[in-house]
């Protein structure tokens, strides 16, 4: 074998087991492999697990230091990213995303769903520098690009081309943001021109939904009754969705029956809404995240996105995806053990069923992606926030981490 990991602990089994890896691929799990490998790993107990996935970013907003968000609201960072992005070239944006991507790989993320903005403000500038550094990475880690019509499709006619060349040169998923548009009804000409690409492409949909404090906001409705009228079933995802802790519980009820009917899988974003929801509240100030519990006791796929690094949007983040399932655990009131597991569970499986990710998970005969955590169990990961002390790509180690910390020259057990 060409790689062993001796002695980790692995979810829902009580025995420490070893992993071995040949060709890039897991080949067997066991409580003792015998034979011997050219490299060993001895995990001490720590946790192997399936690397983790960010599943809505904004690599083309990674970094962008430059300007502040004074309002802190989501209107404002619109408009300052949207004069900024006049002016960005693809160079400058691989180097802001691949600063992004090297921090996400050492966290233990190898995968990332990154919506670009493709309008007649960028063009396809933004989109032609994150495909680039797409390319550049490939070899640690795999990027989906949504094409993001940000600033509308019925408002700006022109971005339904740029969409469509979009996709055409590279990009993988249509996006869209149907509550942005002026009016109920271009909302749901816009939902309806964004399927119509993702037909033509034979493309998954992911939309910004719903991003506002509003009840009166019900694009997630409109999503929901088109995805189920196109047959769209499991291949659609709507990111955000905060109008829906504003709505009252029967109406809310509804929607979440139409989304799990419509197969929808929800992205809650919780350190951006945190930031930028309840802005005009004055107290009690509404949390701004989407229904995150409600959804997962309705049978609703939920997953979790780190969204911004550093941006007008957001002036924090790590690009770790671990550090997204904690805040979930904390806005979402998810504090009971099973509550633990499901927001551990979010930046894993959860998101590799909304990207539709072939082959996720520990098992033998699948890609050997692997995070080792300095943890044996999902609670102490949220708790500890641990290293990710190997993080190995199709058998590759390509990234390691170690902290020590000594108090007296003594180590401290955290």
């Amino acid at each position: 074998m060409d790689l062993i990991i001796r002695k980790a602990k692995i979810e829902k089994q009580d025995d420490l087991v070893d992993i071995g890896i040949s060709d890039g691929r897991i080949a067997v799990i066991s409580k003792n492999i015998e034979a011997k490998a050219g490299q060993e790993i001895d995990a001490k107990g720590m946790l192997a697990s399936p690397p983790f996935i960010d599943s809505h970013h904004h690599l083309d907003m990674a970094f962008i230091t430059d300007v502040v968000n004074k309002s802190g609201t989501l209107e404002e960072a619109i408009a300052l990213t949207t004069e900024r992005k006049k002016h960005y070239t693809a160079q400058d944006l691989v180097e802001r995303a691949g600063r992004a991507i090297r921090l996400a790989v050492t966290n233990g993320t190898l995968w990332i769903r990154s919506h670009v903005d493709v309008d007649p403000v960028a063009g396809l500038r933004l989109l032609q520098g994150v495909l680039e550094a797409r390319q550049r990475f490939a070899d640690m880690l795999s990027i989906q690009v949504v094409a993001f019509p940000q600033l509308g499709l019925a408002r700006k006619p022109e971005a339904q081309r740029l969409l469509r060349q979009a996709m055409l040169a590279g990009a993988d998923v249509v996006g869209g943001m149907p509550h942005g548009e002026a009016t109920p009804e271009d909302a749901a000409r816009h939902i309806e021109m964004a399927f119509d690409i993702a037909r033509a492409f034979d493309a998954d949909v992911d939309m910004h939904v719903d991003e506002t404090d509003d009840p009166q906001s019900h694009t997630l409705e409109l999503l929901a009754e088109a995805t189920i009228r196109h047959g769209y079933q499991g291949r659609v995802t709507a990111s955000h969705c905060c109008a829906l802790s504003a709505y009252d519980e029967q109406y809310a009820r509804q929607v979440i029956e139409k989304v799990k009917a419509a197969q929808i899988s929800i992205i809650t974003n919780p350190p951006i809404n945190l930031m930028l929801q309840g802005r005009h509240d004055r107290g009690p100030v509404r949390r701004g995240i989407t229904r995150v519990k409600e959804l997962l006791d309705a049978g609703v796929n939920v997953a979790c996105g780190q969204d911004d690094i550093d941006n007008p949007f957001y002036p924090f983040g790590r690009m770790d995806m671990l550090e997204v399932a904690l805040f979930t655990a904390h806005a979402a009131h998810l504090g009971m053990p099973h509550e633990i597991q499901m927001a551990f569970d979010m930046p894993r499986y959860n998101a590799a069923r909304a990207l539709r990710l072939p082959e996720y998970g520990l098992k033998v005969g699948a890609p050997a992606n692997i995070v080792i955590i300095d943890a044996a169990s999902a609670h102490d990961a949220l708790r500890l926030q641990p290293d990710r002390r190997y993080v190995i790509k199709e058998g590759q180690i390509i990234a390691e981490t170690v902290t020590t910390t000594k108090l007296k020259g003594k180590p401290v057990r955290r």
